[in-house]
């Protein structure tokens, strides 16, 4: 991504105002723009399947939705941060004829997992008929591969595919449905797997033109196993600590059985949606000003590291990167925290304007909170992945979710007032946790280039912390 945010540091640096207006939007976009595209649809849809779909009908539809929205993050997660990892290191190489089968490799097994997983889902505990069932199983698996691919995207420096790409496919489902506005609940849901489908065949497509090599499937050894495991640990702990409070809170006091044996808590899922929808800005400065900055530096310091470069010189270009660090964090953090006072401040007429269950403000005040730490912990992994120190990402992700568990359940009865609490208290300890383990690894930096981290010396796996 820093590649993306050298053009859009160029952009703000020549452009003057509109410039840095322009950069911010663009920076959003890339950073959030699924998201914030996922969200305008899923709230259309929700006003649509109320206007069309009886009570129940629109009950089953947004329950496999939501599910399969997140348990396909789950699934993708190991097998799409590792994918990501190999890309990048053929890109590195320069091995342009590898990457096709990387990607064919990965969106497979997350298809077949995704379908897996969706068939015993909504055929099992759901309790749905043939035909909804296997919808249901087809959006997972599709969104799945969504997931997978769509990060690989940013190697082509087509900034604007991605969000662009989501457009197409909730255009073309928002088209049909308003078109031929379906009352029959199944065929809604089979023109929203059919939207996730179009999505994911335009990423492919852009990913076919830029990678047009015969597809080669990738050696088992391709990637050490440890760093292998670490890595793809590290993306479900990762996706764990976003969603495990929402989870658990699906079975709390105030939820409710939508769908068989399916459950969802009404109140703390749309706070905590909107809560997190706070993080855009800080996620933009993360791409924009902290990784590209962070990246010149920290390529400087390589250049001196593995060039003739005197000690001095080297511990110079360390102290830089510190002061990169330090300033990117500061701004970071100040930001971040200016949205989560107005989103404290502007909760109530905030949820009158959408005219949401007011109840619902305590979520969304304390997962926009939540969301400083949560920055936090990001810009700390994206750290340690510079370092190659993926156990100390899973620890920190870990961490999180940990915390955010034991808090939710410590506070599992407490009602409404206590939404949120858990994803806060997660956040803080892995904002905490990150920054300590990030600190660290950079106070020690030079050691862990020349000795600590270098693979002639511990191994092509690399450390584990």
């Amino acid at each position: 991504m820093a590649g993306v945010g050298f053009q859009l540091a160029r952009m703000a640096r020549d452009g003057g105002v509109g410039g840095i207006a322009g950069a911010a939007l663009h920076g959003a976009a890339i950073s959030a723009g699924p998201w914030l595209v996922t969200a305008a649809a899923m709230t259309a849809f929700d006003a649509w399947t109320a206007a069309h779909l009886a009570a129940d009908g629109a009950r089953m539809v947004q329950t496999v939705l939501v599910y399969a929205f997140s348990l396909s993050a789950l699934v993708a997660a190991p097998i799409g941060v590792v994918a990501t990892r190999l890309v990048a290191d053929r890109l590195f190489a320069g091995e342009m004829e590898r990457i096709p089968g990387i990607i064919v490799a990965a969106l497979a097994a997350g298809g077949a997992a995704g379908l897996s997983l969706g068939a015993l889902l909504f055929a099992g505990p759901a309790a749905l008929p043939p035909a909804p069932a296997v919808a249901g199983a087809v959006t997972l698996a599709w969104l799945a591969q969504v997931w997978i691919a769509a990060p690989l995207l940013t190697a082509l420096r087509r900034y604007r595919a991605v969000p662009a790409a989501y457009l197409v496919g909730a255009g073309l489902a928002a088209a049909v449905l308003l078109l031929a506005a379906p009352r029959d609940a199944v065929t809604a849901l089979v023109v929203v797997a059919a939207g996730c489908g179009t999505t994911l065949a335009a990423i492919a497509v852009l990913l076919r033109r830029h990678f047009p090599h015969p597809a080669v499937l990738p050696a088992r050894d391709v990637l050490p196993p440890r760093l292998a495991w670490l890595v793809a640990l590290s993306g479900v702990a990762g996706v764990a600590a976003i969603w495990i409070d929402k989870w658990l809170l699906w079975h709390a006091p105030g939820s409710a059985a939508v769908l068989g044996a399916l459950r969802l808590n009404p109140i703390n899922d749309l706070g905590s949606f909107l809560g997190l929808l706070t993080m855009v800005p800080g996620l933009t400065l993360v791409l924009i000003v902290g990784e590209t900055r962070f990246d010149v530096a920290f390529g400087n310091l390589m250049a001196r590291c593995t060039g003739t470069s005197s000690l001095d010189r080297i511990e110079e270009a360390h102290r830089e990167l510190v002061s990169t660090m330090l300033a990117a964090l500061r701004l970071l953090v100040l930001v971040q925290a200016i949205v989560a006072a107005l989103a404290w401040v502007l909760a109530v007429p905030l949820l009158d304007l959408i005219g949401a269950d007011v109840r619902a403000i305590f979520a969304f005040r304390q997962t926009a909170a939540g969301a400083v730490f949560h920055l936090l912990a990001i810009a700390a992994t994206v750290v340690l992945a510079y370092y190659d120190l993926f156990g100390r990402i899973l620890l920190t992700w870990a961490a999180f979710a940990l915390a955010s568990a034991a808090a939710t359940l410590g506070q599992f009865d407490a009602g409404f007032a206590a939404d949120g609490w858990g994803y806060m208290s997660g956040a803080i300890v892995g904002a905490a946790v990150g920054v300590a383990l990030a600190g660290e690894a950079t106070a020690n930096l030079v050691y862990l280039l020349f000795v600590g981290n270098n693979p002639a010396v511990v191994g092509p796996g690399g450390r584990v912390l």
